[in-house]
């Protein structure tokens, strides 16, 4: 499946911890505005559960308690809308949200969101799951 027309919306949207709208965002905050505009499916903010300055194992939590909300897909199968979990320093700690065709959409500290491929070198080993919200699951199954 190619890299869907409308991903192009969110190239370039600058990183801001915590952040939740088109101003600044972090992972979370950037896949929470897409599956929203493009999914219309809400997701919570999550931005009072984490801070900057808990330790590494304590944000790893914040998203691990997500995950059981989220049917889990086998890789491979994973699809335009899934979210992708990603390893940083050993813990899961960063998703994206998959386009197709092995990319994803993310964004990171100093660095834009961006479209960038998940079978490449830098991120391959640290893929931790891929995850479909079952409201999406449920959508794209019954077509």
């Amino acid at each position: 499946m190619p890299v869907p027309i409308w991903a192009g919306r969110y190239i370039g949207l600058p990183f801001r911890d915590h952040g939740r709208d088109r101003s600044g965002l972090d992972c979370w905050g950037l896949v929470r505005l897409v599956m929203a505009e493009q999914f219309g499916i809400a997701l919570p903010s999550l931005s009072a559960e984490y801070e900057h300055t808990l330790a590494l194992d304590d944000i790893s939590g914040v998203i691990r308690a997500q995950i059981p909300a989220w049917d889990a897909v086998d890789s491979g199968e994973e699809r335009c809308g899934d979210v992708i979990v990603l390893r940083l320093h050993g813990q899961p700690l960063h998703v994206g949200i998959v386009l197709g065709d092995r990319h994803m959409l993310h964004v990171e500290a100093r660095i834009d969101s961006a479209i960038e491929r998940y079978d490449q070198t830098r991120w391959k080993d640290r893929i931790y799951g891929f995850y479909r919200h079952r409201t999406l699951h449920r959508t794209t199954d019954e077509d």
